[in-house]
């Protein structure tokens, strides 16, 4: 769908690439590249076109390709309360101060955090997550994902998901010297589905890494949820077991400035 984006791991690995998250060395995230308020043509100034192109609802991936190379938590919400309760989200305010670690000089932290209690689908989350405001809005877009999901394989309800976590301060396990999503609480690890009937999914034991669509309801949901939090800009970023080992047993979901496709054989 986005060839560009399914060559995300190669990317990552060429070592002539722009890196897309600063080496963990990086002082200060790198300023987001001045916008001129007017085109040149011939000589003249013209102005530049006023329709923007209109996101679907519910999309929170990022879709501007002039931050793909800033490094720094999320820019501030300003109606971030208002948004929240408009997409029926339970939540209360939290803190996570920006700073800088001391030995790997990493800048982590946010400016604005929450805790997720619930949203609009009506799961509760085993724990519940420290999430950024956006990261807030993008899980409670993907919770009717979930839901429609799990309705279509099971004819039952998601209940509860079990995360592996969502604030840590470090870089990239897979790629050392690149920034994490985690490290702004821009993230999280999603790793078992538990339905109203009682039916668990659990990624590591249903995920099916075969080319093929799967046959089993539970490699069926696991497939289309992860590609639909992709397909549908929901999140920048959706990493499966097909991306590699150190996800073979959650998906890893953000938002960071860059996208990135782990949820097909291809990557």
């Amino acid at each position: 769908m986005r060839s560009s984006v399914l060559a995300f791991s190669i990317v990552l690995a060429a070592c002539d690439a722009p890196r897309r998250e600063a080496p963990l060395v990086a002082p200060a995230p790198a300023p987001v590249p001045a916008r001129s308020p007017s085109l040149v043509v011939s000589g003249g100034p013209v102005d530049p076109p006023t329709q923007v192109p209109t996101r679907r609802p519910g999309a929170f991936a990022n879709d501007d390709p002039a931050d793909d190379l800033v490094v720094g938590p999320p820019d501030l919400v300003a109606d971030c309360d208002d948004q929240l309760l408009r997409a029926g989200v339970d939540y209360r305010v939290a803190t996570l101060p920006v700073h800088q670690e001391r030995r790997s000089k990493i800048v982590c932290g946010a400016p604005q955090v929450v805790v997720y209690a619930h949203g609009p689908g009506g799961i509760t989350y085993s724990p519940s997550p420290l999430l950024t405001c956006p990261m807030a809005l993008a899980l409670a877009s993907f919770e009717k994902v979930i839901q429609e999901e799990a309705a279509r394989a099971f004819h039952s309800a998601v209940v509860r998901i079990d995360q592996l976590g969502t604030y840590s301060c470090r870089e990239i396990i897979a790629y050392p010297g690149w920034v994490s999503e985690h490290s702004y609480a821009n993230a999280i690890d999603l790793a078992r589905f538990t339905l109203k009937n009682g039916v668990s999914v659990d990624v590591r034991r249903d995920f099916d890494l075969g080319a093929d669509a799967p046959r089993r309801p539970a490699g069926a949901f696991l497939r289309a949820v992860s590609q639909r939090g992709y397909d549908e800009d929901i999140f920048s970023h959706v990493l499966t077991p097909f991306f590699n080992a150190a996800h073979r047993n959650h998906f890893h979901v953000d938002l960071a400035r860059y996208r990135g496709d782990g949820t097909r054989p291809e990557t």
